[in-house]
């Protein structure tokens, strides 16, 4: 019966030492290999980039109105893509009406409605909580979304009055970087 425990018991240790021994070398040829370099480049989260023309956008409005980035031109206006429902949209807000009600910069917020999950009623309910003092266009079918290649939101571009993108932002922007960019 001892011989039994001790025959166990020396199997058990093999196997543990064999295991320890294998991670252990796993660990070292992965300690070998090159680190892979991080991205800190913004272009290769993708969308327009600084410098590019901005593509027209004609979109309707929450009060059912058409209108276009043309209308603005000779400004600079921010064209802001947001969601209800994506939390730092939210928390960027108040920077974006106080930065249109301080400057009298125009800002676009356009809502990407087709990713709503009640589309338009998501959209309604969310101005009643929250009333923007700029105008939001809604992007229903998702056109401006592919024309402007949004691919993360919130996406804020800063537009010069010579139609082209002099700014552009993934992920929330503040007053400072906006005054900054439209100066």
């Amino acid at each position: 019966m001892r011989f039994h425990k001790l025959a166990i018991g020396l199997i058990m240790a093999g196997l543990v030492a064999g295991l320890g021994y294998k991670g252990y070398d796993e660990f070292n040829s992965q300690a070998k290999e090159p680190a892979v370099s991080i991205a800190t480049d913004d272009s290769v989260l993708g969308g327009l980039e600084v410098g590019q023309r901005a593509p027209a956008l004609e979109l309707e409005t929450v009060e059912g109105e058409r209108l276009s980035l043309a209308d603005y031109n000779g400004q600079p206006v921010v064209v802001n893509f947001w969601a209800t429902w994506c939390p730092p949209c939210r928390e960027e807000l108040p920077e974006l009406i106080r930065f249109s009600d301080e400057t009298g910069v125009p800002v676009l917020g356009v809502n990407i409605t087709n990713n709503e999950r009640r589309g338009r009623r998501d959209v309604d309910a969310f101005l009643e909580e929250v009333p923007l003092s700029f105008p939001v266009l809604l992007d229903k079918d998702g056109e401006a979304v592919k024309t402007y290649r949004i691919v993360a939101m919130p996406t804020t571009y800063v537009i010069g009055s010579d139609g082209v993108i002099t700014a552009k932002q993934v992920g929330p922007v503040d007053f400072d970087w906006l005054r900054d960019k439209t100066k």
